[in-house]
């Protein structure tokens, strides 16, 4: 069970969240996000008729009352009224109730709020809960006003290093109330406490602390980096508001994966398992054998739709998948299911892959016209070759320049994956899972991951998406302080993996780009 005193549970298809504590059954967590499930017999578990599908997530094993009331219902089914919650779980009733409403209701007159922040180098996310029934009543998702002085976060510690320190300061916390406000329109006032969990640069940045260390190798912490206080600009826009960010393991692995390793149940003895958190700057987390091994990998924005043609947030409109017909027929799936605008990281990366199984892309990452969408293929003024997956003239575009920025981003994760395995003596066979973590992660097909070498062809049936889960730890952190040092205690003892400093690091990631299994 997960160290977190409140899990969140999601119901479709109205996308209702409330945060319960584990062993909280289904049915008093759909009356706590405003979803109705029926239950004629009062919740006995006599009438099966409260049935829900897992779609995502754990529930605890059924107990021997729930095996026989099981019985009548059908299968694949667990019993709302008597399944309990064991961690983060989507589920979907089999009965839906049409007169539903797609939101939570309104909130209560004197209802507090909680709300978890995730800072990311491209997009800020938040979600805000009700601190005495544990409903989510707002989620969101906006741009990291800081990009105008980069993508990455190497070009925003030199801005900052080069004079432009407050100014990305005031942009962070910009950012991250813009996310609040957003997550909660009409309820900023009730906002109690406030956690942002983010990557190291993100942080420092947000305090205000000199960078300075981040810029040269070792990329040790800024000195008395610990985020825990909050931030003094923040504070003084959100008054009368507890405020807390995420401490960060060591190196450039920040708060946003110690926030993400929260949501992880904690495991013992000799089983492994392997979080990336996969973002601008990629982070990846191994608990095996008692101890635990982390890592950072500048991954660039492309896996989360940022610096190619046609990119942006993985938000309503955004593709987050692509199928490619034997014919020439493009279908794309979006987030929201509406039109699409744009290719989230995700729907980046199903387009490439889609495009290396229509022979369009070869596994040195190179297009070629020659297959099922030759009449779709073009050159821009500047001469570089792309392919238009929506309507002619439109900007649904894969460049040769947007798959070089893949293939890198890739190449990096790739290697940190890798190297940390290698340094904790864990081969690929010995991992019991592999989450992948991470706005990018939500929407993805493992099989994408394998086709074009992000993860090991032998851990496909490990892996695991387990969305943003920064947000999620961020979320918890804000429902329950004393999980902040929970966290902390967790990690104390963890053991930096240095990539720069491991010898033939280069060599690796330049095999790495190869768009192809391993």
């Amino acid at each position: 069970m997960s160290p977190q005193t409140r899990v969140p549970v999601t119901f479709l298809p109205s996308g209702a969240i409330a945060w319960v504590p584990p062993g909280t059954l289904l049915l008093a967590a759909a009356r706590a996000a405003g979803v109705v499930i029926s239950a004629p017999c009062g919740g006995r578990g006599v009438c099966g008729t409260c049935g829900v599908r897992v779609v995502a997530g754990d529930l605890e094993p059924p107990t021997e009352d729930e095996r026989r009331a099981l019985k009548i219902a059908p299968g694949s089914v667990r019993l709302a009224c008597r399944a309990a919650v064991d961690g983060p779980v989507t589920v979907r009733p089999v009965v839906v109730n049409s007169t539903q409403s797609a939101h939570a209701a309104g909130l209560a007159g004197d209802s507090a709020l909680a709300v978890g922040v995730d800072l990311g180098t491209t997009t800020v996310s938040a979600a805000a809960v009700e601190t005495r029934s544990g409903r989510q009543v707002g989620s969101s998702v906006v741009l990291n006003r800081q990009q105008a002085f980069g993508a990455d976060v190497l070009s925003r510690i030199s801005a900052a290093l080069e004079g432009d320190a407050a100014e990305l300061e005031r942009l962070a916390v910009e950012s991250v109330l813009d996310a609040v406000r957003a997550a909660a329109p009409d309820a900023t006032e009730r906002v109690r406490r406030v956690v942002v969990a983010a990557n190291v640069a993100m942080a420092s940045l947000l305090v205000g602390a000199d960078v300075t260390t981040l810029a040269t190798h070792p990329f040790s912490l800024p000195p008395g980096c610990d985020f825990l206080p909050g931030a003094s600009r923040l504070l003084a826009q959100m008054p009368g508001v507890e405020i807390a960010i995420v401490p960060p393991i060591g190196g450039f692995v920040g708060g946003d994966a110690l926030a993400g390793l929260l949501t992880l149940p904690p495991e013992g003895g000799e089983r492994a398992r392997l979080l990336v958190d996969i973002g601008t700057n990629a982070e990846v987390v191994l608990e095996a054998r008692d101890a635990i091994w982390v890592a950072s990998a500048a991954a660039g924005p492309a896996f989360e739709g940022g610096g190619i043609a046609c990119g942006g947030p993985a938000a309503p409109e955004a593709v987050a998948g692509v199928t490619i017909g034997a014919d020439g027929a493009v279908e794309m799936r979006t987030v929201g299911g509406v039109e699409p605008a744009w290719f989230s990281g995700a729907g980046l990366v199903s387009a490439v892959a889609a495009l290396r199984v229509a022979g369009h892309v070869d596994a040195g990452g190179r297009m070629s016209p020659h297959g099922p969408l030759s009449d779709r293929f073009d050159t821009d003024a500047e001469g570089v070759l792309g392919v238009a997956l929506g309507a002619p003239g439109g900007c649904l575009v894969v460049t040769q320049r947007d798959i070089r920025a893949l293939q890198l981003a890739k190449a990096a994760v790739r290697v940190a994956i890798e190297t940390v395995l290698a340094h904790a003596g864990v081969s690929v066979t010995e991992l019991d899972s592999l989450h992948i973590a991470g706005a990018f992660g939500a929407a993805l097909d493992a099989k994408d991951l394998v086709e074009l070498g992000v993860v090991p062809s032998s851990a496909a049936d490990a892996v695991i998406f387990a969305g943003n889960a920064s947000l999620l730890g961020a979320t918890a952190m804000a429902l329950d302080p004393h999980l902040l040092e929970v966290a902390r205690e967790r990690t104390r003892a963890a053991r930096l993996v240095d990539l720069a400093a491991d010898p033939g690091f280069s060599t690796r990631l330049l095999s790495a780009v190869e768009l192809a299994p391993y």
